[in-house]
């Protein structure tokens, strides 16, 4: 194959800054379509979340609000399949490569508490899906329009209760080690509820609300975060494809204006 002449050389690397300015080209469009349709509504939605109006036990409200206090359950005893008692838990079971094979939880039977004052605690009315915060990392993410549960620090053993094994039954087949979690709170432990009233009952909101609903402990803070990350990673790439792409695109300039000779 002969050489390429200088012209061919120089077709080439015009070439290349071409590529480079139509790829970052396209790294900017995707970045301004995230960041003003994805970053810009959610920013917006946490913003609302962030003011919610806060209320207590007796207040007349409908929509959206904060409130503070406990959770009790009518149940007469309620312990997770580690023995340990609670008001509202979920547990698990994940195998060696972190995935779930067995979950169950009880969230029903349950009382919201101000001082001496109570209402029925609903926040699953409207059959909505579940997001349970689970780690403690800055890389989670959870959806705004699923009801989000944030019950603290989870426990993570490599010992199956048996309780857990017979309730999963056939459910535990055996890929290397097996790992038992749980996440649950206890009648004595503040929670903070964003959360609807209807007819004297702490329920979901409807759909259209900011969130359809809220139960964390002690704070909201560490909710909005993994709220937070959802939009977050969807710019993460584009940011970085965008780094990339000026980078080759710099040094391919450099190198065509004849500034590495």
């Amino acid at each position: 194959m002969a050489p390429l002449t200088e012209e061919q050389k120089e077709q080439n690397r015009s070439l290349l800054i071409i590529l480079m300015l139509l790829c970052s080209i396209g790294a900017l469009i995707l970045f301004d379509h995230g960041v003003f349709k994805k970053l810009y509504p959610s920013v917006v939605a946490l913003w609302r979340l962030r003011h919610l109006p806060e209320h207590r036990i007796g207040d007349r409200f409908e929509g959206p609000a904060i409130l503070r206090g406990t959770i009790e359950t009518s149940a007469p005893l309620r312990q997770t399949p580690a023995g340990n008692p609670s008001v509202l838990y979920y547990a698990w079971v994940e195998d060696h490569y972190r995935s779930v094979i067995c979950n169950i939880g009880e969230d029903e039977q349950l009382v919201f508490r101000q001082g001496e004052s109570t209402l029925p605690f609903e926040l699953f009315h409207h059959d909505e899906h579940i997001a349970l915060v689970k780690k403690d990392g800055w890389l989670e993410s959870l959806p705004m329009q699923r009801v989000a549960i944030d019950l603290g620090r989870v426990s993570n053993v490599t010992t199956v209760p048996p309780s857990m094994s017979e309730r999963c039954k056939d459910g535990l087949y055996h890929r290397g080690t097996l790992y038992y979690k749980e996440a649950r709170i206890t009648s004595s432990q503040p929670v903070v509820v964003v959360a609807c009233q209807q007819n004297g009952v702490l329920r979901s909101c409807p759909p259209g609300s900011v969130v359809p609903g809220i139960l964390a402990l002690e704070s909201l803070d560490r909710v909005l975060r993994v709220f937070a990350e959802l939009p977050l990673n969807w710019l993460r790439g584009p940011a970085l494809l965008l780094v990339i792409v000026m980078g080759y695109l710099c040094s391919a300039l450099l190198k065509h204006s004849g500034g590495d000779s």
